[in-house]
């Protein structure tokens, strides 16, 4: 196969598009990788993309084949006050997402509610993983990791940063999840408006949840907005 016909490829197996990072990956099921003579493979997927008209940027690092644009997921209008918050949610998440996928130093990222749109592309799409390696104990995983929003991995599969997006809770159950990593160098992002801060700080402030105050941050969302369209801007983001 050529570069475009194995990209093509990763395509319709991910649901008509795909982020740059998993087709890095996910394009050696179909291309014979022995056969490479160049050293810069990722390079010449970058140039395919960019260039031939078969493939269209719809997000951050992110390509669709052009034929089958019109057969990406489509957003109904939110009727309740719960689809708008849902809504938000997704597209935050969905903006962590390809910013992780951005991100050189980031090998993977996942995300729990794969179901979710966020501007015609599938959560569970444009993460890289489907579910959470087996970095610790299966019933951490199980019973916390694996419900986290989303997670950025780093290149030995250990969770490097993670987001809870909290719209109404408390954060106390962000908090919950994030001490069960407490032995590890994560860091840990709770994502909220503005006017929640302080809620915010006073549960950072418990004692429970003392080990991990100084790796627990807040970010708002017009941050994750703004830090989105900088990186689409070729500007470096750091988290």
């Amino acid at each position: 196969m050529t570069y475009s016909e194995a990209i093509e490829q990763v395509m319709l197996h991910n649901g008509y598009f795909a982020p740059l990072k998993l087709i890095y990956r996910e394009i050696w099921n179909y291309k014979d990788k022995t056969k490479i003579v160049g050293k810069t493979p990722d390079m010449t997927i970058q140039e395919r993309v960019q260039r031939d008209s078969r493939f269209t940027r719809i997000g951050l690092g992110v390509y669709a084949l052009t034929e089958y644009l019109d057969r990406l997921p489509k957003l109904e209008t939110p009727k309740t006050k719960k689809a708008i918050n849902e809504r938000k949610h997704a597209a935050i998440q969905g903006m962590l997402l390809e910013i992780g996928n951005h991100q050189k130093d980031i090998s993977d990222t996942y995300t729990n509610d794969k179901k979710w749109i966020f501007e015609n592309k599938t959560l569970g799409s444009l993460a890289t993983l489907q579910k959470v390696p087996l970095f610790t104990f299966e019933h951490i995983i199980k019973d916390s990791v694996s419900f986290a929003d989303v997670i950025w991995f780093n290149e030995r599969q250990f969770p490097q940063v993670i987001f809870e997006v909290e719209h109404s809770t408390d954060f106390r159950d962000a908090f919950i999840k994030f001490m069960e990593l407490q032995d590890f160098q994560t860091r840990f992002y709770c994502v909220s408006d503005n006017n929640r801060r302080e809620k915010f700080e006073r549960e950072r402030g418990k004692s429970a949840f003392s080990p991990i105050y100084d790796r627990v941050d807040f970010l708002t969302y017009e941050q994750v907005q703004n830090d989105y369209e900088s990186a689409i801007k070729k500007k470096f983001i750091k988290y």
